[in-house]
């Protein structure tokens, strides 16, 4: 076995390089190739971004991401492929905003604080134990591209964050038909 295939430090790397040259071989195969762009950012980045919990969102990504529904739909592929817990969006969803949403790893629920109307409680709570605790939340729509945020160790089975009710993480949680990732 080669030397960047072995070992915890080089196994990312190599992951990284195969999503890499899937993605090159997807491109040839599809006619997009190099003369046709879909997007300026490297699959690299987008993989990076996708995998590494301490990754911000660049502009640049942030941007096409909202820009770009083949980059959105590149992330929610690497993203179905990497993260072991998915929720997806309601094939006929209302407009109408929801304060629970339920997979069958996990389900979240949105509680306005007694405290501060101003803030909402964001609690995820999980029903398999024997999976190791998500560190990312991805939340992925085509209206607003993609949020990301890095999750906090959970406590007794859940994660509870304390959110500004106005933040687009809260709306887009809300929204029935944006998806949710955990990895």
């Amino acid at each position: 076995m080669s030397e960047h295939r072995s070992g915890p430090h080089h196994g990312q790397p190599f992951a990284e390089a195969v999503f890499v040259a899937l993605d090159t071989i997807g491109a040839l195969a599809s006619g997009r190739g190099d003369a046709a762009p879909r997007n300026t950012v490297a699959f690299g980045d987008l993989y990076r971004f996708a995998t590494d919990p301490a990754r911000e969102i660049s502009r640049a990504l942030g941007d096409a991401l909202a820009a770009s529904a083949p980059l959105r739909r590149d992330l929610r592929h690497l993203l179905e492929r990497t993260a072991p817990r998915h929720l997806s969006a309601r094939a006929a969803a209302s407009s109408a905003t929801v304060t629970t949403r339920r997979a069958a790893s996990f389900h979240i629920t949105l509680r306005e604080s007694h405290a501060d109307r101003g803030q909402v409680y964001v609690i995820i709570r999980f029903g398999d134990a024997a999976m190791p605790p998500p560190r990312t939340l991805f939340v992925i729509d085509d209206q607003r591209g993609c949020r990301k945020l890095a999750l906090p160790a959970p406590s007794a089975g859940a994660i509870q964050l304390l959110l500004e009710a106005d933040c687009d993480l809260v709306a887009a949680l809300r929204d029935p038909s944006t998806e949710v990732f955990m990895r």
